[in-house]
């Protein structure tokens, strides 16, 4: 009885799972794809707990021995991952990848072993062609709704808020295009091929909609995939399935096809190249990152999953101007290969290369045995296997320029690949292998079943606290959103609780902290960070608003002095409170030059610096800080930053101006008149609206006996705003403008 339900449980439940991880998203957690991660940890536990104990009830083990050949590759690449994550310095964030790659492993050796014949295969592609259809139906609705309806806030067709967010670039039910194509270059030489067998309307259709939605979603890197799979596609049908019939017009057909379609996407590639050059550049900046990072540990690699906590330190400044972002941060590389090779060194890397290559030239195999086989020729399996040989081809181009294996949807489709691909080879491709049943005690058969479904279940439990946490995560920020402080850090708290490796919670929770500013709260923030550190070093901002703390903490010293002095408290205490004030501050210059190291452009950075120094009267480093900031984009056109070169400065024209600014109040504040002339008139070219900068100058040219010079900086600020109070009173005192 126990036997026959857990083989009903993983024959009708892994279908399943793959129609949920292509339809589900969550919109009430902080990442939509939550949900899609969730079934993964949860339902992938579940299922490989119920097939071990399925082999223990069956007391049948000679899968281990009989299939190990086929499932060899799989068992290297898992192995390597167990030892990255055993040898990684970030085990709690390496424990997320770690536990992917135990369940992907897990459902190729499910795979192998259950689904050993044709009605088996059949039911996971059924389910895939309804997911096909109801996230490519909802991908059209979206194209709709972005061409038919108004933008957001209003709405439209699209009934979700997450509606229009990537403008009109689709992502169905994936919540970023990139991944939504990745699934539609798995599915479409799958269906055509079905179609090829079948010659059914359904499948024609569906065909054509995945091309559409592959297309509505603008990602060159899903377009260079769909390519790579229909050109293997077509060259394994021609030289494989048409072998008997091939001749001079079918080859010139073929290579007729494979080139108007070739054709078609490098020029529609090109385009997109040409129309956001940005793309490139930030993936090549990326990849040299990657290199670098790659290059500290190349043998054994830094660990799995751990690309994001390192590599702020390693990231190029141009990304920076790239993005026009600071508080974001790169989670991959945009490359699988390179990421593998940093996680796992060169032995990893290798074990990896070894398995597409094994995979590949098992599909191959399969499919001029299964064509030569009278029996099977006939049979769905072997277009089933051109077109997961076709799919595989796909994804590995794909991932040359994209980060499509680390999320799940993706990664979930890349293993399944493989597990139907050695299923065919193993169950399909030779005679079945006579099982070989051991006998096991019926007590220790259940001491064995109790410990692993333990196990399991704790692992389960687990699990899910990872989707409280992401919740909980977002509940939070909508405290924080309230101004309900106190709950968003109890809720932050709770989420850290459940996911221990989730450190976005603790950045929020500290930078809550920094914004309550109660009693005990610099404290708690200096902990919150401390912690954040511990796992994370150098997360995306973090340094800043410390350093952004620590002023506020050393404004609060310096405000708590007065009132001792102006109470008459022991000196002793006065000291103690000076002390304070120079750790603060010691704290502050401390953070914001660790927060320069990693990013280097961002302009507040060296204003909050400058200032400090200012502060303190040390106005020679104060000086030295704004003029860095202006010099620096000069480096970036030298070697090692100059292997892509434009005037990045340009991007930031009005940072640069502001700095120039802050630079001349330097220069003023010191009575360096002339030097503040300057500076201002470089700020005003830059930006000649600031009207900021144009009353300092009005000053400056006081100080030098130039008013009419002053009077003209006046002049063009009433003409940038009449309303202007300062502008009106000065003109109308000198009869330039009436009085009211």
């Amino acid at each position: 009885m126990l036997q026959k339900s857990l083989k009903k449980i993983i024959f009708y439940s892994i279908p399943v799972f793959y129609l949920l991880m292509a339809m589900c998203f969550y919109l009430k957690t902080y990442d939509s794809a939550q949900i899609k991660i969730s079934i993964l940890h949860i339902g992938g536990l579940f299922l490989i707990m119920s097939w071990l104990l399925l082999k223990i009830e069956e007391s049948n083990f000679s899968f281990f021995k009989n299939k190990f050949l086929y499932i060899f590759p799989v068992v290297l690449f898992l192995i390597s991952g167990t030892l990255s994550f055993l040898i990684s310095p970030f085990k709690l964030i390496s424990f997320n990848e770690f536990i992917k790659r135990f369940v992907y492993c897990g459902f190729v050796f499910m795979l192998v072993s259950e689904f050993d014949d044709e009605k088996k295969i059949l039911r996971i592609k059924n389910c895939l062609i309804i997911a096909s259809y109801i996230i490519c139906l909802y991908g059209l609705l979206q194209t709709i709704d972005y061409y038919f309806f108004p933008s957001p806030p209003a709405s439209g067709l699209d009934p979700f808020r997450w509606r229009q967010a990537f403008g009109n670039r689709i992502m169905s039910t994936f919540g970023n295009p990139n991944f939504f194509g990745d699934f539609l270059i798995v599915m479409s030489p799958i269906v055509l091929s079905l179609f090829i067998y079948k010659k059914k309307f359904y499948l024609a259709f569906l065909w054509v909609l995945i091309v559409f939605c592959i297309y509505q979603t603008f990602s060159k890197g899903a377009w260079v995939g769909f390519a790579a799979g229909f050109v293997i596609f077509v060259a394994l049908y021609v030289f494989i399935f048409l072998k008997q019939k091939l001749n001079r017009k079918i080859l010139i057909s073929a290579t007729a096809v494979i080139f108007i379609v070739l054709s078609g996407i490098l020029y529609g590639v090109h385009q997109k190249v040409i129309e956001r050059t940005d793309s490139v550049s930030f993936r090549i900046f990326t990849w040299l990152s990657a290199w670098e990072m790659i290059n500290t540990n190349p043998i054994l690699g830094t660990g799995v999953g751990t690309f994001y906590v390192t590599y702020p330190a390693w990231r190029r400044p141009q990304i920076f101007f790239i993005e026009g972002k600071h508080n974001t941060e790169s989670d991959h590389p945009e490359n699988e290969y390179l990421e593998v090779w940093y996680d796992e060194g060169i032995i990893g890397f290798t074990i990896f290369i070894v398995l597409l290559i094994f995979v590949f030239t098992a599909g191959y195999k399969n499919m001029l045995f299964l064509n030569s086989n009278k029996g099977m020729r006939d049979s769905p399996i072997p277009y089933i296997q051109l077109g997961v040989s076709s799919a595989f081809t796909a994804q590995i181009v794909h991932d040359f320029f994209c980060v499509s294996l680390r999320f799940v949807s993706s990664g979930v489709m890349f293993w399944m690949l493989i597990g139907i691909t050695l299923a065919i080879n193993a169950n399909l491709v030779k005679e079945k292998d006579i099982k070989e049943k051991k006998f096991i005690k019926r007590p220790l058969k259940i001491v064995l079943q109790l410990i692993t479904a333990a196990v399991f279940s704790y692992a389960i439990i687990f699990m899910v606290g990872y989707f409280k946490a992401d919740r909980l995560h977002l509940q939070s920020i909508l405290y924080t959103g309230i101004n309900n402080l106190d709950a968003a850090i109890a809720t932050y708290d709770k989420a850290s609780k459940y996911n221990p490796s989730y450190i976005m919670p603790v950045y929020f929770k500290a930078n809550v902290h920094f914004i309550r500013w109660k009693a005990g709260d610099p404290i708690l923030a200096e902990r919150a960070f401390q912690k954040l550190w511990n796992t994370a070093p150098n997360y995306v901002q973090s340094k800043y608003v410390a350093a952004q703390m620590y002023v506020k903490l050393m404004n609060t010293n310096i405000i708590q002095k007065e009132e001792y002095v102006k109470n008459a408290k022991p000196a002793e205490v006065v000291m103690q409170q000076d002390k304070a004030i120079f750790d603060a501050y010691s704290n502050a210059v401390k953070y914001y030059k660790q927060y320069l190291e990693t990013d280097p452009i961002f302009p507040q950075t060296y204003y909050g610096l400058a200032l400090l120094y200012a502060r303190t009267g040390n106005f020679e480093e104060a000086e030295k800080t704004l003029i860095k900031h202006l010099e620096y984009p000069k480096k970036l056109q030298s070697s090692p930053h100059n292997i892509w070169t434009e005037n990045w400065a340009s991007r930031r024209i009005n940072d640069y101006a502001e700095t120039y600014a802050h630079l001349g109040n330097l220069y003023l504040t010191q009575n360096k008149i002339e030097s503040a002339k300057d500076v201002y008139l470089k700020s005003l070219a830059l930006n000649p609206q600031n009207i900021i900068v144009k009353k300092n100058l009005s000053i400056v040219y006081t100080k030098l006996n130039d008013n009419i010079k002053s009077k003209q900086q006046w002049i063009e600020i009433y003409q940038i705003n009449p309303n202007d109070a300062d502008a009106k009173l000065y003109l109308q005192s000198i009869g330039v403008i009436p009085k009211n």
